[in-house]
């Protein structure tokens, strides 16, 4: 059921495009971020973005209508094309990490794409296509799965040298980043961490896996291995092979092994370690996970 806040915000945003468009023309006016996807809280800003040709565009700013903050960034029409360039393919090599770390960098900006919507007739219609939102579910989740892999890594440094309170943050923040990872796998934009207990495909629960610095045999990250796989699996299908006899590589078994997926294949990745995969070895590892999972 859509909140008072929300259709409040929506009324104020429906009004304030419409001047915008009337005051700018041949300016595309577009309302993005939470609002556009239909979530809003009692102090939420209304987002908006103008988009057309320099010389017909007005300067950023803020104000306040009916007591609600609009929040006003332009953007050139050659940016915007710039950006939907990158949803045109998801493509990032192993051997090209630097491509990876300036789409991520550019990540909020496409979400800013993503959920951007245009009035039209009364109606909020999205600005990007089906196919533009496919490619950004596929950077969103390989963004997800390259941020818990950070996490993991400093996980296993503060648990290893007994730092348990700053290892708890970021288990934390960790199963925070997983069921964001999960929401992207299920098509949805990467919003902000509060809205994760509206917006979570899995029951919402804040607590972390029980006393994970007594598990030396980290049995307890199985389910984050396989939260994980699942999300990039939903992206990159995998077909089962008729090689049932493929290993589950077990030297990359435990201890904070997650899986990565890139335009050049599967990898398993703990810290600067990562070892490649077929698919058929990333599905027996899989299921491996599925069958000694806690």
């Amino acid at each position: 059921m859509t909140s008072e806040s929300v259709r409040r915000r929506l009324r104020i945003a429906e009004r304030t495009v419409m001047e915008l468009q009337s005051a700018h023309p041949g300016v595309t006016v577009g309302l993005e971020g939470a609002l556009a996807c239909g979530l809003a809280h009692a102090t939420s800003d209304i987002d908006i973005r103008l988009v057309g040709d320099e010389q017909l565009l007005p300067k950023p700013g803020s104000w306040l209508t009916s007591g609600v903050r609009i929040d006003l960034q332009v953007s050139t029409t050659q940016q915007i094309n710039e950006l939907r360039g990158l949803l045109r393919c998801f493509k990032v090599r192993t051997d090209d990490l630097a491509h990876f770390r300036r789409i991520r960098k550019d990540l909020p900006k496409l979400t800013g794409l993503r959920t951007a919507k245009r009035l039209q007739a009364g109606q909020w219609i999205p600005i990007a296509d089906s196919s533009e939102a496919t490619i950004y579910r596929a950077w969103a989740v390989a963004d997800r799965a390259e941020m818990a892999a950070s996490l993991t890594e400093d996980l296993i440094g503060l648990i290893e040298d007994g730092l348990h309170a700053s290892a708890d943050l970021v288990l934390d923040r960790l199963m925070l980043t997983l069921t964001s990872a999960e929401c992207a796998a299920a098509g949805l934009p990467l919003l902000g961490e509060k809205w994760l207990p509206l917006i979570a495909t899995r029951a919402w629960a804040t607590e972390r896996p029980a006393a994970p610095r007594h598990d030396t045999a980290w049995e307890w990250f199985r389910p984050v291995q396989q939260r994980l796989t699942r999300a990039l699996l939903s992206c990159h299908p995998v077909t089962d092979s008729d090689d049932h006899g493929t290993p589950y590589l077990a030297h990359a078994d435990g201890l904070g092994w997650l899986p990565q997926r890139y335009s050049d294949g599967w990898f398993l990745q703990r810290a600067d370690d990562r070892v490649p995969l077929t698919d058929s070895a990333l599905l027996a590892w899989a299921k491996h996970l599925e069958s000694t999972a806690a």
